[in-house]
């Protein structure tokens, strides 16, 4: 009886205690509930764009650079051979367009009509001829041979008549505007392969798109690298957010857009949050593959973005959520 007495006084006494303990793990008995989670900033990775050889590395892990600094360069040699070699078919297409548009130049047309009289002469004597070689061929002095000669030479210098004659059309008449076209194109081509391969000699020096500290930096100068791989790894120093993991159950009162206060150790005020994003996908294992009594177990991972006031938050630090 005296046993059975001290049990029941123990549940009198250890009861509240442990009710008490459980409201103040809950939100000391009001309607909060409190999630824990980490400081995280931006991640920026930069890769190699090519494999080549670093020829120069001007930062150390765990500095801090600007946006547009000059991090690590690849070795140029075969990017700038490249390049010159573009830039050289580029000069040959312009000249090939100049020469499109500007025509004939007057002494390849002076030549051609000289060309074109001389065949106009020819031609005079090679009808003169023929015809002297027919009228001696009816009168039997000469042969069929003889006249069949005379008609060739006729026929061809009537042939390169019309040749010299073209020729010089061709050159008075300029460039076709088909052939224009084509020389256009091929500029246009020859600056956009010049264009690129700028770009490719550009992306051999790695620069810092925004603001951060260098997180990973795990090659050195001399190393040989393949083109993707990871060469350095920034955190932007701006715009930290926590990441935090949201209970199931808590789904439909905590939305995008709500203001959520954020504990930090050390501070006496909150900080204020907003909640940026809330997966929808639960992290872990899938709800389908879960009963009634687990699904409300699982956790969304959720961002808050913090106020002007955290913005020097490091990276990593553990932090305290108030959800409403």
């Amino acid at each position: 009886m005296n046993l059975g007495r001290e049990i029941s006084l123990n549940k009198k006494i250890i009861g509240p205690i442990f009710g008490c303990l459980l409201l103040q793990l809950m939100g000391c008995g009001d309607d909060s509930l409190r999630v824990f989670g980490t400081i995280e900033r931006d991640r920026l990775t930069l890769t190699a764009p090519v494999g080549e050889l670093i020829t120069q590395v001007n930062v150390v892990e765990g500095q801090q650079v600007k946006e547009g600094e000059v991090l690590l360069r690849l070795d140029a040699t075969s990017a700038n051979a490249r390049l010159a070699q573009r830039q050289a078919e580029l000069e040959q297409a312009k000249a090939k367009l100049a020469e499109a548009l500007t025509g004939a130049r007057l002494e390849d047309i002076e030549k051609a009509k000289a060309a074109l009289d001389g065949a106009n002469a020819s031609v005079k004597e090679a009808l003169q001829s023929f015809e002297r070689t027919k009228r001696l061929f009816v009168t039997k002095v000469l042969s069929q041979a003889d006249l069949d000669t005379a008609r060739a030479a006729r026929d061809t210098s009537l042939a390169k008549q019309a040749e010299a004659q073209q020729s010089l059309r061709l050159l008075e008449n300029g460039t076709r505007s088909e052939q224009l076209e084509q020389a256009k194109a091929a500029v246009a081509a020859a600056s956009a392969s010049v264009a690129l391969e700028q770009k490719a000699l550009t992306d051999l020096s790695l620069v810092a798109a925004r603001d951060g500290i260098v997180d990973t930096l795990p090659w050195r100068v001399g190393d040989r690298i393949a083109a993707g791989t990871q060469l350095i790894g920034l955190l932007a120093s701006a715009n930290p957010y926590a990441r935090v993991y949201l209970p199931a159950t808590w789904l439909d009162r905590v939305k995008t857009g709500d203001s959520v206060n954020i504990r930090v150790d050390g501070r006496e005020t909150p900080i204020v949050g907003t909640v940026r994003n809330i997966r929808s996908q639960p992290a872990y294992t899938p709800f389908y593959a879960l009963n009634e009594r687990d699904r409300a177990r699982l956790m969304y991972l959720t961002d808050i973005d913090i106020a002007a006031e955290g913005q020097d938050l490091p990276t990593g630090m553990a932090v305290e959520v108030e959800l409403p």
